[in-house]
């Protein structure tokens, strides 16, 4: 783990993700601080295609409507905005799951790449 916080830290990125996986499908993914203080886990399962994504993640934002889940815009240093047309993160409500996430391209269009969070399992609130 240090090993990983230095490397990001030379990259000069300030937290690190950390994907689990069970059976070779992502599982889990936490969150770190280059203290290596835990920021954020959440239990995942993920809808796959093998589409090309078409983001610029240089320009990538954040809408939310999982206001616990609003945190991923400081972990990811991506800003957090009310709506977006275009090239952006949506953390959407769901009836059966705590929340999916969704990547919408530069061109507006929705991936089949889709996260779908089964459980939120430690938020910090500095």
């Amino acid at each position: 783990m240090r090993e990983l916080l230095l490397k990001a830290l030379e990259v000069d990125e300030y937290n690190l993700a950390i994907v689990n996986e069970i059976k070779g499908n992502p599982s889990r993914i936490s969150f770190y601080s280059n203290k290596g203080e835990l920021l954020l886990t959440i239990l995942i399962g993920v809808t796959l295609d093998s589409e090309k994504t078409n983001i610029a993640p240089s320009q990538l934002k954040i809408v939310s409507e999982v206001k616990s889940l609003n945190i991923l815009s400081d972990i990811l240093d991506l800003d957090l905005v009310e709506s977006a047309e275009d090239n952006y993160i949506l953390i959407s409500k769901s009836d059966d799951s705590p929340a999916r996430i969704h990547f919408i391209n530069k061109f507006g269009d929705e991936l089949n790449f889709q996260i779908n969070v089964k459980k939120i399992l430690e938020v910090t609130n500095d």
